[in-house]
């Protein structure tokens, strides 16, 4: 019986990784189609995120394959296809700027007041410095000199400029609401305290939360900095992952009651 399971989990995690490399070359042909043409990162990062501003529709996140793996979060090619929130558009930008060789990871910033309503945006590293970019909204978070700004700096205590980078374009939503020109409204929401930002949303729900209480002293703090690679975006990586586990802990089990 055991034996069985494994090797289900096995080919499951095989055919999980398949569709992993399938799709990621998806998000590499779309990667490059939109971002033909820029002769720097600086200028692929902001070509991709006008891209993914104007064509992706916003949305729910699509749920990874059942709605028991919906936190594994949306594919981000689905993403791509079918829409998505704030996590799943800076997820589909994430992965993509990986195809191009451009690291990046998700930042989360948090309202004192309400910190489940969180919002993500991403930390990109090109040749030039560090870019803090919502790709959701349009808009780059700036030092308020002018300068780079990053994650650090956010926690540090600088409150960002935010200027939009598209101008002629407006971002659409998958169920019919008028679209949107780049920028934040002027509501609470957009408030953020942005001292609080880390690299996840570890608010949302009560197993997060139990998960982030155990790292926290674990880590020293440093689970708030911590920028997770791209590869962790794609939930077919967490899948087989996970998966492998499980064939590792049937076997181990099996071993220890013989």
């Amino acid at each position: 019986m055991i034996e069985a399971i494994v090797i289900a989990c096995t080919a499951a995690a095989t055919a999980s990784l398949c569709a992993y490399h399938l799709r990621k070359l998806r998000i590499a042909e779309f990667a490059r189609h939109v971002t033909r043409g820029s002769q720097s990162q600086h200028e692929a990062t902001l070509a991709l995120a006008r891209a993914i501003f104007s064509e992706v529709k916003r949305g729910r996140d699509p749920a990874f394959l059942l709605p028991l793996l919906a936190s594994l979060g949306g594919s981000p090619l689905t993403i791509l296809k079918a829409g998505g929130c704030c996590s799943g558009v800076h997820r589909l930008f994430i992965t993509a700027l990986d195809t191009l060789g451009i690291r990046a990871a998700q930042v989360t910033v948090y309202r004192r007041d309400d910190p489940a309503a969180a919002h993500c945006l991403a930390q990109v590293r090109t040749e030039c410095a560090n870019m803090l970019i919502d790709v959701d909204y349009g808009v780059c978070l700036q030092h308020p000199d002018g300068g780079p700004l990053d994650l650090a700096g956010l926690r540090s205590g600088v409150k960002p400029a935010i200027h939009p980078f598209v101008f002629d374009r407006q971002a659409s939503y998958a169920d019919g609401r008028p679209s949107r020109a780049a920028g934040y409204p002027d509501r609470d929401y957009y408030r953020f305290d942005y001292h609080l930002s880390r690299t996840a949303n570890w608010a949302d729900t009560l197993l997060k939360r139990a998960v982030y209480a155990a790292l926290l002293p674990i880590t020293r703090g440093r689970v708030d900095c911590l920028l997770l690679p791209a590869i962790l975006e794609w939930p077919e990586v967490l899948l087989a992952a996970a998966l492998c586990w499980a064939s590792i802990l049937l076997l181990a089990a099996r071993a220890l009651t013989r």
